[in-house]
């Protein structure tokens, strides 16, 4: 039996409004069932219909998770698909989680429901309980900002180009991209964190912060 197929017996032991089904896809496997949100009191919000699809690929993989009861407006502004695929993340976070492997117990009780209940509190509150992420190319730079610390364009895209490119520098010359000394010490850690993301997003990032660069050079100009 396969660690996903073991994984999935624990998951159906645990959340038994679930089950396990067959889809007309390959190298997928597939849960149906209902999230139930409630409040910190125990007290029930509503019902989801969802479905989960996990590739086979799996723990290195993002389950897709996909609202079927349109109870959540088909919109961006609610993270969700006019098909209904729920934005449950910032992709450079489910990269990261990808890359080091999901529990898929863990993956539902931290990032699908979370996603759901995240949902009412809006409803409820007007706001998301933790913030959220703007959309496509500002969210990413929201990314940048919050999570890496990084607000200059041009910075960014040098560190973006060297995590891109691989290029071997040593440790203990000045810096190749700031000038400062030591490489090691200096932008060398940001450089090593970027290439987690993988260079098919990096690329991405990078056409969005080029972006960013060239509108400051027309408005200057």
């Amino acid at each position: 039996m396969s660690l996903l197929k073991r994984d999935i017996a624990k998951f159906l032991e645990v959340y038994h409004k679930f089950d396990n089904v067959t889809l007309d896809k390959h190298n997928c496997e597939a849960l149906y069932g209902e999230i139930s949100v409630v409040d910190e009191k125990k007290q029930h919000w509503k019902n989801y219909k969802v479905l989960i699809t996990i590739n086979t690929s799996y723990p290195h993989t993002i389950p897709s998770v996909y609202e079927m009861s349109d109870v959540i407006e088909r919109d961006w502004d609610f993270h969700i698909s006019k098909k209904g695929a729920c934005c449950l993340d910032i992709t450079h976070d489910l990269i990261l989680k990808r890359n080091t492997g999901i529990n898929l117990i863990e993956f539902y009780r931290d990032v699908i429901y979370p996603f759901f209940a995240n949902h009412q509190y809006r409803i409820s509150k007007g706001h998301y309980a933790n913030g959220e992420y703007d959309h496509h190319e500002a969210g990413i730079i929201q990314y940048y900002r919050t999570k890496l610390g990084l607000k200059d364009p041009l910075y960014i895209i040098n560190l973006i180009n060297k995590a891109i490119k691989g290029d071997k520098f040593e440790a203990n010359k000045d810096c190749p991209i700031c000038g400062n000394p030591k490489y090691k010490k200096c932008c060398r850690p940001l450089v090593n964190k970027l290439r987690l993301y993988g260079k098919q997003q990096l690329e991405s990032d990078l056409i969005t912060f080029n972006k960013i660069s060239e509108s400051k050079i027309e408005n200057v100009s």
